[in-house]
């Protein structure tokens, strides 16, 4: 198995490491979970997110913690509705949950989001020859 994948971007002048780890099963207790992880986000904007799972997910080629890459001019905690994102998605996080393990969100704050993120795209491709799930808006 490989390492977590490690994104580097010139635009990129900080990255905050999400430590609420999001891991409930019971679905009001997710929502709980993630909204507290958010808001380790909050007033942080310019952004690219990552959601990331606890245990390697199977790609194409490897493997990967990488659920998801985003990117907000605004903070992650005003780009996502909880409530609304969870009952859209929940059995996609249900189904991580139990075969992935925790999910956290790290934040990388950019001068340029929209490069960056198209940056993070591109090396998770080249790492994984598949595209990482992207554009999602809860």
């Amino acid at each position: 198995m490989q390492v977590a994948q490690i994104f580097i971007c010139d635009f990129v002048s900080k990255v905050i490491n999400g430590t609420c780890l999001i891991g409930s099963e019971i679905k009001e207790d997710f929502v709980k979970e993630y909204r507290t992880a958010l808001e380790e986000t909050k007033g942080v904007s310019g952004v690219v997110y990552v959601f990331k799972s606890e245990k390697l997910v199977p790609r194409l080629k490897g493997s990967s913690h990488i659920l998801y890459i985003g990117e907000t001019q605004n903070d992650v905690w005003s780009r996502y509705n909880v409530q609304n994102d969870t009952e859209n998605f929940w059995h996609v996080y249900s189904h991580i949950l139990r075969s992935y393990g925790n999910i956290s969100i790290d934040v990388y704050v950019s001068s340029n989001h929209k490069s960056t993120e198209r940056t993070f795209i591109a090396q998770y491709f080249q790492e994984h020859l598949e595209l990482p799930p992207i554009n999602r808006k809860g």
